[in-house]
């Protein structure tokens, strides 16, 4: 925010407080003698809310789990005279008088956080400052956004702020938390903004809104995380624990609390293609998964199932899928479960565009017309988009989806729904700018609910590209589509293990990456390291049948998924505990080992549950892997070599080989017996 116009008005001194129980109000004067507030609660599990503003005012789309937050009884006010020192679960909040200050130290007596109010230029009194915490005021006086700045110590190293492409250390970046179709997978935008970052310093700030917002995470200043909300207040709220999982925990219950997909959902996805694809290929391939034995749960259908141009009409096309109940009915007597692919727009060719426009169904212009736009980057006719905020076009979305699970499908890929135009109206008067993040939430929790509904609590989820905080209430998810290249499997791993440390506790990507030429080792290696996600899925633009790379292609591959379903009891075992102890699947290695300073910034291996830990391998066959292995004793699952913890290792990876590590003392349930779907 670099507009001369613009004033920004930082706390200065204290100029009054009061205590009502677990709640400190403060009056707060800013460098002109404008007064403030800001309010301060304190609850059980180290939990901080920090409100802000002129005036308070309640989030209009609250992300929080209230049941969660429990009031403290035991806080403790000293007035020192000079500042207020506040005691509360073994936390001492610091709150400087004149010069106004904020703190938060440990038992210890050490920073954990510490607002920045002294991030200025050097030459100049006051200028060129980092805005610490206050608020922004146009020429006219008018407010239109609110402040935070967190110090960033010189050694501090930040995760998290959703599925993010870029470095897995966020130090150093700008990002801007908006929704949006990131087309490959390898810049600084992203699918799915969380407005959450967790520091190696012991604490994790999560900003309660869904709104448009900015982290400058020491990219500016090397001294600061500077966070600016387009909000005339603000409602944040400060993290604390033993461990960073015991915050990230506490962030996934705050924001949640996560849900459990099915036991089927754990086994492999095969998508049966795009254009082309037909009733005939699809009963061909589901056959041939069976005759070669290779083990296989679900069939999606991506959009090709629908009528070219006319998506998301929730219409099958008949000339490619006669008979499609008879062909539903034989898949599942093959045991499969079958995925269709939707997303929220609609195009201006469909019957369904003109049944939505009649009823007021779709987002709008501010004339009150049908808001249309090129959402498909000109693939496809003008669309418009399904109005979540209108609770009977919610409704009669419902019931699309309703009819199609109800023919046999059993699960939909909600793709889509990142590109809201910023200028659009929304039926509860709100525009695309401020309902470009929630606006996934409200698609993939109506989808969610009605396959709940119909298929049961115990076989609910999506498959979804687009979220946002809380998206774990409505699992599952996946990366989005890279490209078929190696740099693009990197990347993936990045946004996934980006996004564990966002709360998010399952999530998958495209297996061959989603686009442009697959190689035989390409094939390989992404499916070996999809194989050892949470959730596996075998799709792309191009073909992804395991028997189309070769055959020894084929029988690697083959080898792997079976592994996977050896593996699937502690997979299951895992995915609950992961629910049941508020904690993601798959996890970067300094999530377990915080106090190892040699992996605070490895992200190309991660723990698999609790004892496996896996390291992908980014390159073809022979590729040398360097892998470092955190405290403890280890064994190489496949050569069944042991290794010492707390060092480094050069492996040479051939192609049907990636290095896999169990955990020494580890109980590993494994089937014992071959299985090709889960009952």
């Amino acid at each position: 925010m670099e507009n001369r116009d613009l004033i920004y008005h930082y706390a200065a001194k204290l100029k009054d407080f009061s205590q009502e129980n677990h709640k400190l109000n403060l009056i707060v004067e800013d460098q002109e003698e404008n007064t403030f507030a800001i309010m301060i609660a304190l609850f059980r599990n180290g939990i901080i809310r920090m409100q802000l503003g002129r005036e308070i005012s309640v989030p209009e789309y609250d992300l929080v789990n209230h049941d969660y937050l429990i009031p403290t009884d035991n806080v403790i006010v000293r007035n020192t005279g000079e500042s207020l020192e506040v005691e509360c679960g073994g936390k001492t909040l610091v709150i400087g008088k004149n010069p106004f200050s904020f703190m938060i130290n440990d038992e210890k007596g050490q920073t954990i956080y510490k607002e920045n109010f002294n991030d200025v230029n050097s030459v100049g009194e006051g200028e060129d400052r980092i805005p610490p915490m206050g608020y922004t005021t146009d020429s006219l006086g008018n407010v239109i956004g609110t402040n935070i700045c967190a110090a960033l110590r010189y050694d501090e190293h930040i995760y998290g702020l959703g599925e993010r492409f870029t470095e897995f250390d966020k130090r150093g970046q700008r990002i801007v938390l908006k929704n949006t179709d990131t087309l490959g997978c390898r810049d600084a935008t992203s699918y799915k903004n969380i407005p959450f970052y967790i520091s190696s310093y012991g604490y994790g700030l999560f900003l309660n809104t869904p709104l448009i917002t900015e982290f400058d995470i020491g990219c500016r200043s090397t001294a600061s995380i500077s966070i600016n909300a387009p909000q005339s207040s603000l409602e944040y709220y400060i993290l604390t624990g033993d461990s960073l999982k015991e915050i990230l925990s506490r962030y996934i219950q705050l924001t949640g609390p996560a849900a459990l997909p099915p036991d089927w959902s754990f086994g492999l996805w095969y998508s049966t293609g795009f254009k082309g694809n037909s009733r005939e290929s699809t009963l061909n391939d589901a056959e041939r998964f069976r005759k070669e034995g290779i083990p296989c749960d679900v069939m999606h259908f991506d959009c090709y199932w629908m009528r070219d141009d006319m998506w998301c009409d929730f219409v099958w096309d008949e000339e490619f899928y006669p008979d499609r109940i008879e062909m539903l009915n034989i898949l599942k007597e093959q045991g499969f479960k079958v995925c269709l692919w939707i997303n929220p727009y609609v195009t201006i060719k469909t019957d369904m565009f003109r049944e939505g426009k009649d009823k007021g169904y779709f987002v709008k212009q501010k004339d009150g017309s049908v808001y249309t736009a090129d959402l498909w980057h000109g693939l496809l006719s003008y669309c418009a988009i399904v109005d979540f905020t209108n609770s009977e076009a919610v409704k009669w979305y419902q019931k699309k989806v309703g009819d199609v699970l109800k023919e046999g499908v059993d699960v939909l890929k909600t793709d889509f729904g990142e590109d809201i135009p910023y200028d659009c109206v929304f039926s509860n008067g709100k525009t695309g700018y401020e309902m470009r993040n929630i606006y996934s939430i409200l698609y993939n929790k109506a989808v969610y609910n009605t396959i709940k509904e119909v298929k049961g609590e115990e076989n609910a989820l999506v498959w979804a590209r687009s979220g946002c905080a809380g998206m774990q209430k409505f699992p599952v998810c996946w990366t989005g589509d890279p490209p078929s290249t190696y740099e693009g499997m990197a990347s993936t791993l990045r946004g996934g293990l980006s996004l564990s440390m966002s709360g998010v506790l399952f999530w998958s990507h495209d297996m061959g990456g989603f686009y442009g030429k697959v190689t035989e080792e390409m094939f390989i290696r992404w499916s070996q390291f999809g194989l050892f996600s949470s959730h596996s899925r075998l799709h792309g633009t191009t073909t992804r049948q395991p028997w189309a790379y070769g055959e020894r292609a084929q029988a690697i591959v083959t080898d792997f998924i079976k592994l996977r379903y050896k593996l699937m009891p502690y997979i299951l075992k895992t995915a609950k505990k992961c629910v049941a102890e508020s904690v993601p699947f798959l996890r970067p290695l300094v999530l377990e080992h915080p106090d190892d300073p040699v992996v605070k910034g490895i992200y190309d291996e991660y723990y698999f549950g609790d004892d496996i830990l896996v390291a992908p391998v980014l390159g073809g066959h022979n590729a040398e892997r360097q892998i470092y292995l955190p405290e403890g004793e280890w064994e190489d699952l496949f050569t069944k070599k042991k290794y010492k913890g707390r060092e480094w290792y050069r492996i040479t990876c051939p192609l049907d080989y990636m290095p896999v590590f169990i955990k020494n003392g580890a109980e590993i349930p494994m089937n014992t017996e071959d299985i090709y779907y889960i009952k």
